[in-house]
């Protein structure tokens, strides 16, 4: 018997592919403890609230996207150059960040997933470039949990507001 993980593990195990693309990156989840090499990039999510109704189990999620680079050996634009590739592995046009992150997961069901915020670049006392953006999603951890998963959670249909009885 297996037990289901928490929807943030979830979530930031199917954000973990998204970059497999960019080369020479190496990424960690919260649950990773330990030394981290350079460049990485760590993923953190955390919910924020249960949308709907208490209990409903959809809940609205943010995930804390943490870019870090050595400054020792790569100035700015270097680090900025890559940071692009990180956030263009994330952003494009013809396929939403939502199917994205659908596509590496099966316990859990994505209703929506943006980019939300971006964090400025610093320079931190260990010598090294560090920069981050935020997603915002809404999520519930089993995919036909009460019917849940019929329900189209987007701005287009506004069924966001739909009452659940």
């Amino acid at each position: 018997m297996s037990f289901p993980q928490s929807a943030e593990y979830q979530l930031e195990q199917a954000i973990v592919p998204l970059f497999s693309s960019v080369t020479g990156l190496n990424v960690y989840t919260t649950n990773r403890t330990g030394t981290r090499l350079f460049p990485y990039v760590s993923i953190s999510a955390t919910p924020i609230r249960q949308l709907i109704d208490p209990y409903s189990g959809v809940y609205e999620m943010n995930v804390a996207i943490n870019y870090s680079q050595t400054s020792a050996k790569y100035d700015q634009d270097e680090f900025d150059e890559q940071y692009l590739d990180i956030f263009g592995s994330l952003y494009s046009v013809p396929i939403e960040l939502k199917i994205k992150i659908q596509d590496n997961t099966t316990d859990l069901k994505i209703y929506m997933a943006r980019i939300s915020a971006q964090t400025p670049t610093i320079n931190v006392g260990k010598r090294a470039w560090q920069r981050g953006l935020a997603i915002n999603a809404i999520v519930t951890p089993d995919a036909l949990s009460d019917g849940l998963y019929d329900y189209e959670f987007d701005e287009a249909n506004n069924s966001f507001y739909l009452a659940t009885i």
